[in-house]
């Protein structure tokens, strides 16, 4: 059968099993399935191939570190931990435009070196911030717009988990990857803080200003809180960065080391260590459930000759790295309105991979250029997760049509940020390569 037939069969029979309200998991492994039996020879036995590819996605030692990363996360939220710490960032924030806006992206890019996990963090920012947004009469969309950004930046500013899972799909050096989004996430976190004190400065209405003055006494009383969590960021990204320990040792040490803090302070109960492990096996339980199936999905493309058709006809269209990465980034940003970012790094590297090899990019700037790509895609309505986190938060306060408008100036200064990488290749490239 033609490749391009296949193409045709896998992406519609996908697209329908999405639209029936099928979760992206069961409805990789239905169409895997589907696949195999139609395009493979030896029938039902081919079903094997199915076992196979799922026992040899999650086999990877790499995709211990997401658990624990994610777990790190746990422990921090549940713990109250993260909101001490936001509201120690708060009392270090004076009287700017748009406060509460700006402690949002701070607290993302703390919170988010102290997770693992994006919809964790928009979690715990927004609902310590959003509700106090609506009291001090802040407009909607800069609320939830702030607030659903500020915890997209987890999935950049290490320790990443879905970073961990991109890089034991790509096959790329997990540490590097990791260390690779740090200039990045801080520059995404400071863009649109900028983006926010600008529209309060034009547009005081939608960020009124508040009376409240720096308080130095309180300010250094809150450091009891914000010093160990910002420490234990440091050991872990810090021990990365010089070689001391792996992704998965620091992993490890991350969790531990979160659990140890929750203890000191006093806020490890029962309830907060089940809630804490239920989260992490909810989330990395689905996580490996997509891979698992999306794995079988990359084999099919494979095999039928799809997926090396798609190749030749990228790079047929141009031999220019910055317009095929370009490419690469729309095409994940239209999937990222139907899909989550684990389902997209698991159909899209195996295609993207042997394209950036081809034109001889450098992949550790690829892969952070496409995970930027994923963390736009999980801030595109209808599917962005992180915009239902915050209608959760929400309630009925809100309809989901004013989180989908509210995002759409924040997407632009991402996009703008993304531009900068792509054109700037030493904004992912230069930490890396002072790593022993």
């Amino acid at each position: 059968m033609e490749a391009w037939v296949v193409l045709v069969v896998l992406f519609v029979g996908l697209f329908l099993l999405l639209a029936s309200g099928l979760p992206v998991a069961f409805a990789l492994g239905v169409l895997n399935m589907v696949c195999v039996l139609l395009f493979f020879r030896g029938g039902i036995d081919a079903l094997s191939l199915v076992a196979y590819s799922t026992y040899d996605s999650v086999s990877h030692f790499s995709f211990i570190a997401v658990p624990l990363f994610v777990l790190m996360g746990e422990v921090m939220m549940h713990s109250g931990l993260a909101g001490l710490a936001i509201t120690a960032v708060d009392s270090f924030v004076g009287r700017i435009p748009g406060r509460l806006g700006v402690v949002s992206m701070l607290s993302g890019a703390i919170f988010g070196a102290a997770s693992g996990s994006s919809m964790a963090s928009v979690a715990t920012i927004g609902t310590v911030l959003i509700p106090e947004m609506e009291k001090k009469g802040y407009a909607r969309w800069l609320s939830t717009g702030s607030v659903s950004c500020a915890g997209a930046l987890a999935i950049l500013i290490p320790p990443s988990a879905l970073m961990v899972i991109f890089a034991g799909i790509a096959g790329l050096p997990v540490g590097r990857l990791l260390i690779a989004g740090v200039v990045p996430g801080l520059l995404m976190a400071f863009c649109l803080a900028i983006f926010i004190i600008f529209v309060a400065v034009l547009r005081p209405k939608v960020a009124p200003r508040e009376a409240v003055t720096f308080d130095l006494r309180k300010a250094l009383a809150s450091l009891r809180h914000l010093v160990p969590i910002v420490g234990l960021v440091v050991i872990v990204i810090g021990g990365i960065f010089a070689g001391v320990v792996t992704p998965s040792e620091a992993a490890a040490l991350g969790a531990g080391g979160a659990v140890l803090l929750a203890a000191i302070y006093r806020r490890l109960t029962l309830d907060g260590v089940k809630n804490a492990l239920i989260g992490t096996v909810r989330v990395t339980g689905m996580a490996f459930f997509i891979i698992a199936s999306c794995k079988g999905f990359a084999h099919v493309l494979a095999y039928t000759g799809a997926g090396p058709m798609i190749v030749r006809s990228i790079l047929g269209l141009s031999s220019n790295p910055l317009i095929v990465i370009a490419l690469m980034s729309a095409i994940v940003f239209v999937l990222g309105c139907v899909m989550d970012g684990v389902a997209m790094m698991l159909i899209l590297v195996p295609i993207f991979m042997p394209i950036a090899e081809a034109l001889g990019m450098d992949l550790t700037w690829w892969g952070l250029v496409v995970m930027v790509s994923i963390e736009i895609g999980l801030l595109t309505p209808p599917f962005g997760l992180n915009l239902f986190v915050v209608k959760s938060i929400l309630k009925d306060v809100a309809r989901m049509e004013e989180v989908y408008k509210a995002i759409i100036p924040f997407v632009g200064v991402e996009v703008f940020v993304m531009a900068i990488i792509i054109f700037f290749p030493s904004v992912a490239t230069w930490l890396p390569g002072l790593m022993r």
